[in-house]
């Protein structure tokens, strides 16, 4: 759905008729609100790839604690940006892929995957360098909207902004240390689209629509291009067929956990990413003990209903943030544990305190997870 957004204007549009037909629009052409600065600068949390103690937890049994997994501390920058790279490669697992990056630190790639995002029309929401994860805002892919003589007369006059698509899209990024010394490059993506809230068409919402994975596949390949990789081979990665997985179904529900069979190493890996596809926000790991920190991501269609304030509600619309940040501390936070069973791992949701996680969307949270992972 293509629509123009609500404006006064005062303009002649005669003579429309003649105009010849635009090109063809590129296949991405992203455009997010306020648009950052690029900054190469690597932060303080990712100049020790190892982490450190960053996010070790006391020795000794009990529950894992929310309060563990925060507790940390920073190390100096390091400034260097990388100057080339080798030894970049796609892997696949289903339906997810995530880049590899031979020989380099995680500090090496970030600042260059924060640029990649805002070069490519998106601004960045939110970053964790000490859990190795980004995510940007929602944005517009531009390229959807049909290249018509009324619209190219406005880009002209500068209302291009006028007219709007019915999608918005924003992606999480992940990078982990992975083996040997090499980097790990995870993109999970999320969408919303606005819909007609009623038979009359009188008012729409926003509503969440299905992750991507061909999106995903799409950004991997082009990043892959970024990092140096010839367009052709990038290409032919992003497209590749995902490899068939034997002996059916991988994870099933069992007493309140979720058992998924096959190395924990790649569970884990899967995880991650699952959790940021049913709207769990990770906000911390800890690996030794096996588990994810997350909270519950804020009503998305909100969010994207209020990207782009009128005229009035940016001159007058005072308190935003602060209501932002007392809706965000109202979201309670969980711990995902992830432990190595015999034959696989067991996932399960935690309170903060290591009790039993019983709200009444645990059933569906966990639904949503074995849906991901299975």
């Amino acid at each position: 759905m293509t629509r123009i957004k609500p404006v006064v204007l005062a303009v002649t549009v005669a003579g429309l008729a003649a105009c010849s037909s635009s090109k063809d629009q590129p296949k991405f052409d992203y455009q997010s609100q306020n648009r950052k600065v690029v900054n190469l600068e690597v932060p303080p949390d990712l100049s020790n790839p190892n982490q450190g103690n960053l996010y070790a937890l006391p020795a000794g049994s009990g529950a894992v604690r929310a309060s563990d997994m925060k507790r940390g501390v920073q190390q100096p920058a390091n400034q260097s940006v990388l100057q080339s790279i080798r030894g970049v490669r796609m892997e696949r697992d289903g339906s997810q892929r995530w880049i590899v990056v031979e020989g380099k630190q995680p500090a090496e790639i970030w600042p260059l995957l924060k640029a990649f995002w805002q070069e490519n029309g998106f601004s960045i929401a939110s970053e964790e360098p000490g859990i190795g994860q980004m995510e940007t805002d929602w944005a517009e892919n531009r390229a959807k909207i049909k290249g018509d003589g009324l619209r190219r007369m406005f880009e002209k006059v500068g209302l291009g902004g006028i007219y709007s698509t019915s999608e918005r899209d924003k992606f999480t990024i992940r990078i982990e240390q992975g083996r040997n010394g090499s980097t790990e490059v995870f993109f999970a993506h999320k969408g919303m689209q606005e819909v007609y809230a009623d038979k009359n068409k009188d008012t729409t919402r926003w509503q969440p629509r299905a992750n991507d994975p061909s999106l995903e596949a799409a950004f991997l390949g082009r990043f892959m291009q970024y990092l140096g990789v010839d367009a052709q081979q990038a290409q032919q990665a992003a497209a590749g067929v995902s490899p068939a997985r034997a002996g059916g179904d991988l994870a099933r529900i069992e007493g309140g956990s979720l058992l998924v069979s096959g190395d924990h190493a790649r569970n884990w890996r899967r995880a991650a990413l699952a959790l940021e596809r049913t709207g769990l926000t990770v906000v911390g790991q800890n690996a030794q003990r096996h588990a994810f920190l997350v909270q519950p991501a804020p009503q998305e269609g909100d969010a994207v209903a209020n990207k782009k304030p009128g005229l009035f509600s940016r001159w007058f619309g005072k308190g935003k943030k602060a209501q932002a940040a007392a809706q965000n501390a109202e979201r309670p936070q969980l711990i995902v544990a992830v432990e190595p069973v015999n034959g696989g791992s067991r996932v399960s949701i935690f309170n903060k305190d290591g009790s039993r996680y019983n709200g009444s969307d645990a059933s569906t949270l966990l639904g949503r997870l074995h849906a991901e992972l299975r």
